[in-house]
C-alpha cells in the first residue's frame, strides 16, 4: 500500500507543478512560493534571452521510453511501476515551458535517487525523458542581471563561479541539474538540490553548497549531496525554489542554511564566486543544450 501511495503522491506533486488548479485534493501553487516571498518583489531580474514558448527553445518531452529503457537495464530491482511513473513525469509539464520541464525532471530524479540509484544515472535518465535524441544534453542555469551570470564549476570544480559568456557546450562545466529531495517515504520535502552533472571530473554528483563544506563561508563550492533522502548533506546544499518577482520562465534559489539567495556578488566579473547569502533574489533562466543546439538557443539579452 505504501508503494502505491508513493507513486500517486509523486504523480500529484508533478501535476501540481504544471497546472494551477486543484490536483489530488491540493491546490497547485508555484514551488516553495512562501520562501522569501516577503522580498520577492525586489528580485534582481532581467530579460531572459528567449521566451520559453519561442520556437528556438521548443523541446517536446516525449522521451519516456528512452528513460524507461535506460533505468530498467541498470536497475532491474526497481519495480517497473516506479520507473514508468518517474519517466512519465515530464509529460505532465507544458511541452514548451522549460522551467516546468526542469522541475518535472527534478521530481523524476528524486524518485530514482530515493530508490537507490546513483545521482548521475538519475540525471541521465530524466534528461532523456525530456529529450530522447541527445543523452548528453546539458541543463544550464543563468541569471540575467546587469550582465550575465551562469553557474559554472570552474575548471571542473570545486568552485562554482560566474561565467559571463552565457550558455555554452565547449565543456560540461555549466551542466547543473535541479532535483527535489524526497523523504524515506518518497514524498517531496520542499527542499531542492542543484547537482553538478559534469563529465570527466571527480566533482560530478556533488551539490552546490558552502565553500568546502565550511558552515561559516557562503561562497559556493561543490559539496556532498547526502544520501537519497537528504541525510548527511553538506552545509548549504538544501534550497527552496520560487518564481514570485521573476520574469516568466525564471526561478530563484533560497538557501535554507543561510536564509539568503543564490547569486553573484556586486560588481561580479567572469570568474567571481557565487554566494548563498544574497539579501534579495536573483532570477535564473534554464536552458537545455547540446552542441548542435547552442547557437540557436542563446542570444544576449537586449
Amino acid at each position: 500500500m505504501r508503494q502505491k501511495k508513493r507513486i500517486m503522491g509523486r504523480m500529484c506533486a508533478a501535476a501540481a507543478l504544471a497546472i494551477t488548479v486543484t490536483v489530488c485534493g491540493v491546490t497547485a501553487l508555484a514551488p516553495a512560493a512562501s520562501a522569501g516571498s516577503a522580498v520577492a518583489s525586489a528580485a534582481t531580474r532581467g530579460a531572459a534571452p528567449l521566451s520559453p514558448q519561442g520556437p528556438e527553445t521548443r523541446q517536446v518531452p516525449d522521451g519516456s521510453g528512452s528513460c524507461v529503457l535506460y533505468m530498467t537495464a541498470r536497475y532491474p530491482a526497481i519495480e517497473a511501476s516506479i520507473i514508468n511513473t518517474a519517466c512519465s513525469l515530464v509529460s505532465l509539464a507544458p511541452p514548451h515551458d522549460l522551467r516546468l520541464i526542469a522541475y518535472a525532471m527534478g521530481a523524476c530524479a528524486a524518485t530514482f535517487i530515493v530508490n537507490g540509484t546513483r545521482k548521475y544515472d538519475a540525471v541521465g535518465a530524466c534528461i532523456q525523458s525530456g529529450n530522447p535524441f541527445t543523452f548528453l544534453t546539458q541543463e544550464q542555469w543563468c541569471a540575467y542581471t546587469p550582465g550575465t551570470a551562469c553557474l559554472n564549476a570552474w575548471s571542473g570544480g570545486p568552485w562554482v563561479n560566474d561565467s559571463t559568456g552565457g550558455p555554452e557546450t565547449g565543456d560540461s562545466n555549466q551542466d547543473f541539474f535541479l532535483a527535489d529531495v524526497d523523504n524515506a517515504n518518497g514524498n517531496a520535502t520542499g527542499n531542492y538540490q542543484i547537482i553538478f552533472a559534469g563529465q570527466g571530473t571527480s566533482w560530478a554528483d556533488q551539490c552546490i553548497g558552502d565553500a568546502y563544506n565550511n558552515a561559516n563561508d557562503a561562497a559556493v563550492s561543490l559539496d556532498g549531496c547526502g544520501n537519497g533522502t537528504g541525510g548527511g548533506a553538506g552545509w548549504g546544499t538544501n534550497m527552496h525554489v520560487g518564481t514570485s518577482g521573476c520574469p516568466s520562465g525564471e526561478s530563484w534559489f533560497y538557501d535554507v542554511h543561510w536564509k539568503g539567495y543564490l547569486g553573484p556578488p556586486a560588481g561580479a566579473v567572469n570568474g567571481s564566486h557565487f554566494y548563498l547569502n544574497k539579501p534579495t533574489p536573483y532570477c535564473f533562466y534554464v536552458q537545455f543544450l547540446s552542441g548542435v543546439q547552442v547557437a540557436a538557443a542563446w542570444r544576449p539579452p537586449a
